[in-house]
């Protein structure tokens, strides 16, 4: 086991990514982009593929994709948030596997939970309703909160300013390079999930969110109880 894989999960606060950490939402995203493009820019559709866009904010995805000019580029992205929100009102979206145990052992742990994802503000919203997480979190960042998105370090900068944490307090755990990326460049410590590309990159992996929350609780077990936070 590398030095990386066995440091020590210490950190007052956990800032998550959502989509991929938190909520199985790949397959709808992926879904949406489709779905957009078959009407903006059905040529782009022959190469397709979602793995490279993960963590991107939308915009930034579709000029990766080749969309180009400002007005295909609004349509693209406003398509596509209609399309994903449409899925997750039809009850299609799922939380990963552990996620809410993962959370619970956080609090109980006295914690704190922040949500920085890549995703617009209504979007998150309607996930995490639909999910039943909306309370779950101290503070949340969208991409309506930084002038720039993932990889870019921006999101997870406007978070340790808005909340008054201290990145060496802190660590981010993400599923996606990207993610990675910009945790980084934001002094971040990252534990990756779910994606064995980011193992590499981060200072500890865990396939999946319950292996993370019993790797939590096994090494808060050996520390003296902290108080429960309370989330407002």
């Amino acid at each position: 086991m590398s030095a990386a894989a066995a440091a020590p999960i210490e950190a007052r606060n956990f800032l998550f990514d959502f989509d991929g950490t938190l909520a199985d939402s790949a397959p709808l995203h992926a879904g949406a982009y489709r779905a957009a493009l078959a009407v903006e820019a059905p040529a782009a559709l022959a190469g397709f593929d979602y793995e490279p866009l993960k963590g991107l904010d939308t915009r930034e995805a579709f000029q990766r994709l080749g969309v180009a000019g400002a007005e295909r580029l609004q349509r693209c992205v406003e398509r596509k948030r209609a399309a994903y929100r449409a899925a997750v009102r039809a009850g299609r979206l799922r939380a990963c596997r552990g996620a809410r145990e993962l959370l619970a052992a956080l609090r109980h742990a006295g914690v704190r939970g922040y949500l920085v994802t890549s995703g617009s503000a209504a979007s998150v919203a309607l996930a995490l309703e639909q999910l039943q997480l909306s309370g779950a979190f101290a503070g949340i960042i969208t991409s309506d909160d930084a002038a720039r998105g993932k990889p870019a370090p921006d999101p997870y900068l406007e978070c340790l300013r808005r909340y008054r944490l201290d990145a060496a307090d802190s660590v981010a755990v993400e599923d996606a390079p990207s993610g990675v990326e910009a945790a980084r460049a934001a002094g971040l410590r990252v534990i990756g999930v779910h994606n064995p590309a980011v193992a590499p990159l981060a200072d500890r992996y865990f396939p999946t969110l319950d292996l993370l929350a019993a790797a939590i609780e096994a090494e808060r077990g050996r520390q003296a109880p902290a108080p429960i936070p309370r989330y407002s």
